[in-house]
């Protein structure tokens, strides 16, 4: 098992330097200069902008300006901001950091027990109303796209009923909005992949030898068949908390959350190439962490994995 671990600690590297490497570049080939952006109305000063340059190092190879990037992932700072000139990377995504992992870790645990429950619910009840219902209520959730869902609770809640502040963050008030519109298509997914995992499991020899010896249904459903639907289902959380991560842009523009989504859209948007890079390079870290993380929990929850060392 230690083995496997060192492993996994060693891809990770392997992706951060790669993410690292690829958003370095990509990002110098976007169209458009940031000392330009950076100036505005004083974008025809020549002198100050070769001075900027050379201040920020864009004026040397663009392989010198990695390396500086990378002293400055070293030393913690991530390099200085663009946009917020004399400020070091991390205390401009310093807020976001407070924000947008929470709001993603608290949408996920909000929805991991409800999909559950639906997707146990709508298998139990196979072909029942109570499945047709769910199911139709999941694909319905998975099929509105969460700009359209967003906008929607708005005018409900914060316009029409002027029960929830249209925008904003500091209040749990104001959160309440945003964790709805991440919840729901998680949900969904979730419980579907549950139905679909309870369904297979609900059919094997072991399930129907219990119910052949009298046992209690709930015992039956809770004791033996959950238990091994929610072995495939955990290999699905990295992905379902990635999906949130990604879902953080959309909510956090909409809801005007200055959390890191919102954050990336805006140094995109004035060509703020270290702070772009740090959130890609931090939500990388998210994703990757979390299934690592997972990978533990799969030896744990399935102790065949711990025998063989491996979680696939």
């Amino acid at each position: 098992m230690l083995r496997y671990i060192l492993r996994r600690l060693w891809s990770l590297l392997l992706v951060w330097a790669v993410t690292v490497t690829v958003t370095f570049f990509a990002m110098r080939m976007v169209p458009g200069d940031p000392i330009t952006v950076m100036l505005s109305d004083q974008s025809g000063n020549v002198d100050l902008a070769e001075r900027l340059r050379a201040q920020y190092g864009l004026d040397r190879p663009l392989l010198y300006q990695l390396f500086d990037y990378l002293a400055g992932i070293a030393s913690g700072t991530f390099g200085l901001s663009y946009r917020f000139v004399g400020y070091s990377v991390i205390n401009v995504i310093a807020g976001g950091l407070a924000i947008t992992p929470i709001l993603a870790l608290v949408s996920f645990l909000v929805a991991l027990p409800i999909g559950v429950v639906l997707g146990v619910s709508a298998a139990v009840r196979a072909g029942g109303w109570l499945d047709a219902v769910i199911t139709i209520a999941l694909v319905a959730s998975i099929s509105i796209p969460s700009f359209a869902l967003a906008a929607v609770l708005v005018w409900v809640f914060s316009i029409k009923l002027e029960l929830l502040p249209v925008a904003g963050w500091g209040s749990v008030e104001q959160a309440i909005l945003p964790i709805i519109v991440l919840v729901v298509a998680p949900t969904a997914v979730i419980a579907r992949l549950a139905r679909t995992y309870m369904l297979e499991v609900l059919d094997c020899d072991y399930v129907r030898t219990a119910r052949a010896k009298g046992v209690r249904e709930s015992l039956v459903i809770y004791r033996h068949a959950m238990r091994n639907t929610l072995v495939p289902l955990l290999t699905s959380v990295g992905i379902i908390f990635g999906a949130l991560l990604s879902g953080a842009f959309i909510v956090e523009t909409v809801f005007n959350i200055p959390g890191l989504g919102r954050i990336a859209v805006e140094s995109i948007l004035a060509r703020d190439y270290p702070v772009t890079m740090t959130i890609v390079l931090l939500f990388t870290a998210f994703y990757t962490l979390i299934n690592f993380a997972v990978d533990l929990l799969y030896g744990i929850v399935d102790p065949r994995v711990r025998l063989t060392g491996d979680a696939s």
